[in-house]
């Protein structure tokens, strides 16, 4: 006959079971199902708080153990308006948009963000990148702010200390930042924001780069670094971020390629050209390595629209155009479409129309443009396509969701 500490140690170590299975399951549903079960019991809102359950369910999610879900967030900012309050942050299931049948059914898969951090007086939002669920928002030139719309946890970074001043014969020059760019560190496990600046000045060129460290919690500034004209948001793959650069010949594209920035050793590198397509200037797809575009002028009555997909990273020759679309002139101001972003399932990318009222999204296998977004008034338009996780943008962990 079992004694009553053979029953006790028994329950316990079944109590144990039913914690790992539960454990198990949990770490399986999407990050939405995740929010709401917070809400079950405090049990349940204490385990989904642990670093260990959120590592767990990042990685299922990277390995397909769970349903891999993303949104894309757009961000309309009216062109006439100055006041960042006007501007609206929204989320589209893109997966759901494939299976609406209608275009007036577009607004059944958005839904409203709301930002969490308000700044008196401020005019204009950017974003300046994508990563494992945290978006990087830059505002008025000035504040950054790392945000998880999911968890709705937000991180208004430290400021760089002072301005970026070069020094030329005596006299200081202020620079602006012409481009920017945030992801992972998988070397060091950190996450880095990147502020880059070129310059050409009294015969004196070069590039000067911020680099943010969420581990650090501090800025750090390189100098003296080789000259690159860069411009725009940086596109993240393999640790890097990386921009086109087109080079010029009696004003005329002559050759493009990929100059790229590793987020470990903190240093630029040339990488590999773009497509091999004399005469055409590139531009990546915001935020997509995957991606470049290009405007072509075959004869006087047309604007060609060309997007190439890199099939394989590194690999020049795997560049594939999907996309070749051909609008005439007279219609280019509401016909031309300017691509923000490829969906992850790479069937089609989004863009924004030329005459900043509508949000498209145009099908490779259909060939076909269908409205996603209409705006009252011109507005600016910014997409990004972001992973649903619990990771925390002020640990780089999950915190007290």
């Amino acid at each position: 006959m079992e004694d009553d500490g053979g029953v006790h140690k028994r329950a316990l170590t079944s109590v144990a079971d039913l914690d790992g299975v539960l454990d198990e399951i949990l770490a399986r549903l999407p990050v939405k199902s995740l929010m709401r079960f917070r809400c079950v019991c405090k049990s349940w809102r204490a385990l989904i708080s642990q670093s260990h359950f959120v590592a767990k369910h990042f990685n299922y999610a990277s390995k397909g153990f769970t349903e891999n879900t993303s949104g894309l967030l757009i961000s309309m900012s009216p062109l006439k308006s100055r006041d960042c309050e006007a501007s609206k942050d929204l989320s589209l299931d893109c997966e759901a948009l494939k299976d609406l049948k209608d275009d007036g059914d577009a607004h059944l898969a958005i839904r409203k963000l709301e930002f969490p951090v308000i700044f008196p007086n401020s005019s204009r939002r950017k974003i300046v990148g994508s990563c494992n669920g945290l978006i990087c928002v830059e505002i008025d030139q000035k504040d950054m702010v790392l945000w998880n719309p999911c968890t709705g946890q937000s991180n208004l970074l430290p400021k760089p200390t002072g301005h970026v001043t070069l020094k030329l014969c005596g006299v200081g020059y202020d620079l602006t930042m012409k481009f920017w760019g945030f992801g992972y560190d998988s070397t060091n496990d950190d996450y880095k924001v990147v502020r880059g600046y070129n310059y050409r000045v009294r015969g004196s060129e070069g590039t000067v780069v911020q680099v943010f460290s969420l581990k650090s919690g501090s800025w750090r500034t390189h100098k003296g670094l080789s000259y690159f004209c860069l411009e725009g948001p940086g596109c993240l793959s393999n640790g890097a971020l990386h921009w086109a650069l087109t080079r010029f010949y009696d004003f005329r594209p002559t050759d493009s390629r990929t100059i790229s920035f590793d987020l470990a050793e903190e240093k630029f590198q040339v990488m590999i050209p773009l497509p091999s397509q004399v005469g055409f200037r590139y531009s990546f797809i915001p935020g997509d390595f995957r991606g470049v575009y290009t405007y072509g002028f075959p004869h006087n009555e047309i604007i060609r629209l060309r997007i190439w997909v890199m099939k394989e990273y590194g690999v020049q020759d795997s560049w594939t155009e999907v996309a070749s679309l051909d609008i005439l002139r007279e219609d280019c101001q509401f016909s031309l479409v300017m691509p923000l972003c490829l969906l992850e399932n790479g069937e089609g990318f989004i863009a924004a129309s030329c005459d900043f009222q509508s949000l498209v999204l145009y099908s490779f296998k259909e060939q076909t443009f269908r409205n996603v977004v209409r705006a009252d008034n011109k507005c600016q338009f910014i997409a990004v396509v972001y992973r649903e996780t619990l990771v925390s943008p002020v640990t780089s962990d999950i915190a007290d969701i």
